[in-house]
C-alpha cells in the first residue's frame, strides 16, 4: 500500500484529530504520535514488500507472523484506505486506530525479527 501524497495529511489528521496523547514507551524516540504512527505504517509496508520478494513461500512461522501483523494493523490500514478515498471517519474510530498502533508496532517488530533470522 503506497502512501503517495497523502502520507503526511493522513497521519496529521489521524493524530491531530484526537485528544493529546502521551507517547507509548515504544514511541519515545519520536517527537510526536503522528510521526510514530507514520513510522509504524511505513515499516509495515517495507516488511510486506520484503515478504513479496522472497522465494520461500512455505515458511509457516513467517506466514503466521505476517497474519498476526495484518490482524494487529488492520485498523491503521483501514484508516489509510478511508483517508486516501476521501471518506470521513468518526472520532471514535480514530481513537480506536490510535489505541491499536502500539500493538501493530509490536507485531511489525516480531515479523522483522523472524525475517532477519530467516534470511541468510
Amino acid at each position: 500500500m503506497a502512501l503517495s501524497g497523502y502520507k503526511n495529511f493522513l497521519f496529521v489528521m489521524l493524530m491531530g484529530s484526537t485528544a493529546c496523547t502521551t507517547l507509548p514507551p515504544a514511541a519515545k524516540a519520536y517527537d510526536n504520535f503522528a510521526d510514530y504512527a507514520e513510522s509504524v505504517f511505513r515499516h509495515q509496508n517495507v516488511l510486506i514488500s520484503r515478504l513479496m520478494m522472497m522465494n520461500d513461500n512455505d515458511n509457516e512461522k513467517l506466514e503466521d507472523a505476517e497474519q498476526e501483523m495484518n490482524d494487529a494493523c488492520h485498523l491503521l490500514n483501514e484508516y489509510a484506505e478511508h483517508e486516501m478515498a476521501g471518506e470521513s471517519m468518526s472520532l471514535f474510530f480514530k481513537r480506536k486506530v490510535q489505541a491499536s498502533i502500539e500493538t501493530c508496532d509490536e507485531q511489525v517488530q516480531n515479523l522483522e525479527t523472524l525475517l532477519t533470522e530467516t534470511l541468510p
